[in-house]
């Protein structure tokens, strides 16, 4: 009790704590009727649900696929343009290829012997074999382009010469001439004159023969053709060429044969199926061009008869030739010979070729050695027979 007392004595003493304790005590006092109320409360039973009217849902109309849209058609890449082939320029009387700046120059006419070893004739598009004094023939050589680090022996101008090349407008190369030939080219106006006894030391220099000593004077491509440009030389003619045609198949060709001819020594060409070429033996062997050291081939051998005589009280027994004429002509290629005429009728004309029938002979492609020959001269030939 008296704790009790005690106790009261401090609540009164604190009414903070005082007011708490009231509160708590009145939140306690309705949960003993709380507890009564709900054990005595009948269970309540839910109502069963009241049934609602299930309405049917519209299905609702398909969307039509859209039609697929046509993929667009690639617009096509315009082409290329395809790069121009480059022009081809063919020579005109071998049918080779020939490159731009050639033909910017004059074809180039050396004149070399036959007596002595020759450098770079295989490169000619065309050869002439033809005989100067005392039966001794001499090379007429005419080059459409030639790259070649020496060029010779030069020898001397003969007027035959000189209107054999007169339609091609070239750079007449020799080493002195006859009184006929000299004074031919002094009055020419289908040629450039290089004297080259003139430029002895500048564009030509002189070897050694230990055979024959005078066939000592050379020259080479670089050398002429600086000369030309330093002399700004321009083509005199845009001459006509010869026609051509492509070499015959090979299982048309024959499997030999030969051609024989001589002037003071003999020549002789061996066909050869393979190359369709004929190789060509002087004096008994090969002969070779020395500066490549391989033995000539010839795409086409033509033989022409010409009539030619010894020039009356020449003191040196040179030659005349009647080179403004026709005549009969043998036409080697292919391994066949063609039987025909040749004809120039004017210094400035080209030389032509022609067959029984009277229509222009095409040359196969590449060189072309022409044999100039006395009318009753013979030439001996064997033909082969083409594969059966």
């Amino acid at each position: 009790m008296q704790r009790l007392q005690t106790s009261w004595q401090f609540l009164r003493r604190d009414p903070i704590l005082l007011a708490l304790i009231g509160l708590i005590v009145l939140a306690l006092l309705p949960l003993p009727f709380l507890g009564y109320h709900l054990l005595h409360q009948p269970e309540y039973v839910a109502p069963p649900p009241t049934p609602r009217a299930i309405l049917p849902t519209a299905t609702a109309t398909p969307t039509a696929s859209p039609s697929p849209t046509a993929s667009p058609s690639p617009t096509p890449s315009p082409s290329p343009t395809p790069s121009p082939s480059p022009t081809v320029l063919l020579a005109p009387l071998s049918g080779l290829p020939i490159d731009a700046e050639s033909l910017r120059w004059p074809p180039i006419a050396v004149m070399i012997p036959s007596d002595s070893e020759q450098y770079g004739i295989s490169q000619a598009s065309v050869v002439f074999e033809a005989v100067a004094e005392y039966q001794i023939p001499r090379f007429l050589n005419i080059f459409e382009q030639v790259e070649a680090e020496q060029i010779g022996p030069i020898r001397s101008a003969r007027p035959y010469y000189v209107q054999w090349s007169c339609p091609y407008g070239p750079l007449y190369v020799h080493a002195g001439g006859s009184p006929q030939a000299l004074s031919m080219l002094a009055e020419s106006d289908c040629h450039y004159n290089l004297e080259a006894l003139v430029y002895e030391g500048a564009y030509f220099w002189r070897g050694v023969d230990e055979r024959i000593p005078w066939n000592n004077m050379f020259t080479s491509s670089d050398y002429l053709y600086e000369y030309m440009q330093d002399w700004d030389l321009e083509r005199l003619s845009e001459y006509q060429g010869y026609l051509h045609k492509d070499d015959a198949p090979l299982e048309s060709r024959p499997l030999t044969g030969t051609i024989s001819l001589s002037f003071s020594y003999s020549v002789r060409y061996t066909y050869d199926p393979e190359s369709n070429t004929y190789w060509r033996e002087y004096k008994g062997r090969p002969h070779l061009d020395m500066l490549t050291d391989e033995q000539h081939q010839v795409h086409n051998v033509v033989v022409i008869f010409v009539p030619q005589e010894r020039i009356e009280d020449d003191p040196k027994s040179r030659m005349e030739f009647q080179t403004l004429d026709q005549g009969q002509a043998l036409i080697f290629q292919d391994g066949l010979l063609i039987e025909g005429t040749w004809e120039k009728e004017t210094a400035e004309s080209e030389i032509r070729f022609y067959d029984a029938a009277g229509d222009e002979i095409a040359f196969n492609r590449g060189n072309i050695w022409i044999e100039v020959l006395e009318p009753d001269r013979s030439v001996r030939y064997e033909l082969g027979r083409p594969p059966q």
